[in-house]
């Protein structure tokens, strides 16, 4: 298992300093379909942010968001609110930044004007301020092609070990988008699922999980594939077809006992494909 990984890298979720601004709960859609109402939420996060507040916006840059450890479980994805991320930048060049800025300002006014309510505190981001120069007062850190893939392994940073695979959900107004994990979760980004579920499976292995426990501080995992090398999906091999079959059937298991002897097993066979 020692050595990096050269086919899998662990990605940081996205960094947006003010969660009680980005991430928020969708209270109404409109009866055209063409706008959502959000609600703000002062009580995420140490910043003052007002009062909680209701912005009608127009839906194009939300996500479905998984926002931490308490969201999932091993081979299992059961997030505890319904929350959504605003993403309005899809990377952090200044192409992506400029792309942006013209979307907005070009199609969305009704969420130009909710970013502006809050410009000054949008401005004065430690993260936008250190790290983003020349971007829109409302980007957002850590994000890119991978933030939007339709597979992702997740692992929290602050957890005991565990990972689980995250997909779409629906948005109100919108439809089917991509999860979007929050800054806290680590993830492996994958354009198809079987890749996906099999990765997850040798995550979750016994021996795998107490390798990871061994090598990193537990409030520290961040990027694993670092130190860790396991083997990468064969779509030939039936073994490994065999274990993304049983991680994807753990993920639709709701009983949670079934759902410990499909982990027993699948712990088992990972650890036989080692």
């Amino acid at each position: 298992l020692t050595g990096q990984s050269e086919w899998a890298q662990g990605r940081k979720g996205i960094t947006v300093d003010l969660n009680g601004i980005y991430f928020v709960s969708v209270t109404r859609v409109s009866e055209d379909g063409n706008l959502v109402q959000i609600e703000t939420r002062p009580e995420a996060g140490k910043t003052n942010i007002g009062p909680k507040q209701r912005h009608w916006i127009e839906p194009d840059m939300l996500y479905p968001l998984l926002k931490g450890a308490s969201d999932f479980s091993a081979c299992y994805v059961s997030p505890k609110d319904d929350l959504y991320a605003l993403v309005p930048n899809r990377g952090i060049t200044k192409e992506e930044y400029d792309g942006a800025e013209a979307l907005i300002d070009a199609d969305m006014p009704q969420l130009g004007r909710y970013f502006a309510s809050f410009r000054e505190l949008l401005a004065r981001r430690s993260t936008y301020r250190g790290r983003m120069p020349n971007a829109p007062y409302y980007a957002v850190y850590n994000v890119g092609n991978y933030t939007f893939a339709p597979w992702k392994v997740i692992w929290a940073e602050q957890k005991d070990f565990c990972a689980a695979v995250v997909s779409t959900a629906t948005v109100p107004g919108a439809g089917e988008r991509v999860v979007v994990p929050d800054h806290k979760l680590f993830f492996v980004d994958f354009d198809a699922a079987e890749p996906a579920y099999f990765l997850c499976g040798m995550l979750n292995t016994t021996k795998v999980r107490q390798f990871i426990e061994s090598h990193v501080i537990k409030t520290q995992i961040g990027n694993v594939f670092k130190h860790l090398s396991v083997p990468q999906f064969d779509a030939k091999n039936p073994r490994h077809r065999e274990l993304a079959a049983l991680v994807e059937q753990a993920h639709a298991e709701h009983d949670q006992a079934k759902r410990q002897v499909l982990l027993a097993k699948i712990s088992d066979l990972g650890s036989r494909l080692l």
